[in-house]
């Protein structure tokens, strides 16, 4: 399943609202994240809490078939839940996804992929 992980730092004394925000997302907020992610095709997320000698961050997995709509939505979509999670976002981790705007056009490449690193198990 294609997915992505996402590494943010978390900011400075926004721990407890992060682990707040993760809270939200099981307890009150569950069915609009439920619903949110199935619209969306999202099969797996994962939310870690990393303490590191730079300080806090949080790492979130998404997978889902085809995870560049699923980001392009997660970008634009003006639904009420999907403009929360991205305030949350902005006030958590300083990213505002609105600056990624621009990327959230999907388009075929026009030239193959470069591949500059590939390793797998034999």
């Amino acid at each position: 399943m294609p997915g992505i992980v996402l590494t943010f730092p978390i900011l400075a004394g926004k721990i407890e609202a992060w682990r707040r925000f993760c809270q939200e997302l099981s307890g009150s907020r569950l069915q609009l994240y439920e619903a949110s992610r199935r619209r969306l095709g999202i099969t797996c997320e994962r939310m870690a809490l990393l303490e590191t000698s730079f300080g806090s961050a949080s790492t979130t997995t998404l997978e889902a078939p085809n995870i560049a709509q699923v980001l392009t939505e997660l970008i634009v979509s003006a639904r009420p839940f999907d403009r929360w999670y991205r305030e949350q976002l902005e006030e958590l981790h300083g990213v505002n996804l609105a600056w990624y705007e621009k990327f959230a056009q999907p388009e075929e490449p026009t030239q193959p992929r470069e591949i500059l690193f590939d390793w797998s198990t034999p």
